[in-house]
């Protein structure tokens, strides 16, 4: 399993293709997925530097999926930037919970293409 590319959990599909297009664009491996089911699937063979996931999904919300694998993220040293509307409530969900430490940032929506690419440069350096 390799451990290079940046898995996107995202239920709007234009953001999906706007994330991943942005990332292409700076040569950045990556996997878009729409649900937490089609990331579970993927991690079952594959290990993400970076999660990037939206808060509010469709099924379930980011935090709860990302507490659920939290264990795997861990003992993979993997990256969270959480996605989010509402930050204020994002720190009420994140307290205590697993997946916390491994939340490095929170990038409000809408974001700038800039600010996204400046985020992961910043994790990657850091690993």
């Amino acid at each position: 399993m390799s451990k290079d590319t940046i898995l996107v959990v995202e239920d709007d599909q234009l953001l999906q293709e706007v994330i991943e297009e942005i990332l292409q664009l700076h040569e950045i491996k990556v996997k878009t997925v729409g649900s937490t089911t089609e990331a579970d699937d993927w991690l079952e063979s594959h290990i993400p530097d970076i999660i990037i996931c939206d808060l509010f999904l469709t099924t379930v919300s980011g935090i709860q999926w990302l507490n659920k694998v939290s264990d795997r993220l861990i003992k993979s040293n993997s990256s969270v930037i959480l996605l989010s509307a509402d930050h204020q409530r994002t720190d009420e969900m994140l307290k205590g919970g697993p997946i916390h430490p491994l939340v490095k940032y929170q990038l409000k929506k809408p974001f700038k293409n800039d600010e996204l690419i400046w985020l992961i440069f910043q994790l990657q350096a850091n690993m």
